[in-house]
C-alpha cells in the first residue's frame, strides 16, 4: 500500500500561498508510522539540498583543478 498524505486542520482563512504552510500528516507503509510535513518547510529543505550541490560543485572543480596541478607536478 502507498503512503497516505493527510491534512490534520483547516486554516483560519487562507490567503495566496498560506496552504503551504498547512500541516499534513503523512502515514509510512508498511509500519504506519505518522510524520507531518508542510509544503513550506519541504521547499526550504530543497533550496538547502541545491545550495548543498551547488557548494560541492565548487569544492569538487577547485578540486579537480589542483589534481591537475599535482599531477603535472609529478610527472615532471
Amino acid at each position: 500500500m502507498a503512503d497516505k498524505f493527510t491534512k490534520t486542520e483547516d486554516p483560519a482563512g487562507l490567503e495566496s500561498d498560506d496552504w503551504k504552510d498547512v500541516p499534513v500528516a503523512k502515514e509510512h507503509q508498511p509500519a504506519k508510522v505518522i510524520s507531518t510535513h508542510n509544503y513550506r518547510k519541504m521547499e526550504e529543505d530543497l533550496a538547502n539540498i541545491e545550495k548543498e550541490i551547488t557548494r560541492f560543485g565548487e569544492q569538487k572543480t577547485a578540486l579537480v583543478a589542483e589534481m591537475a596541478k599535482v599531477k603535472t607536478a609529478a610527472e615532471a
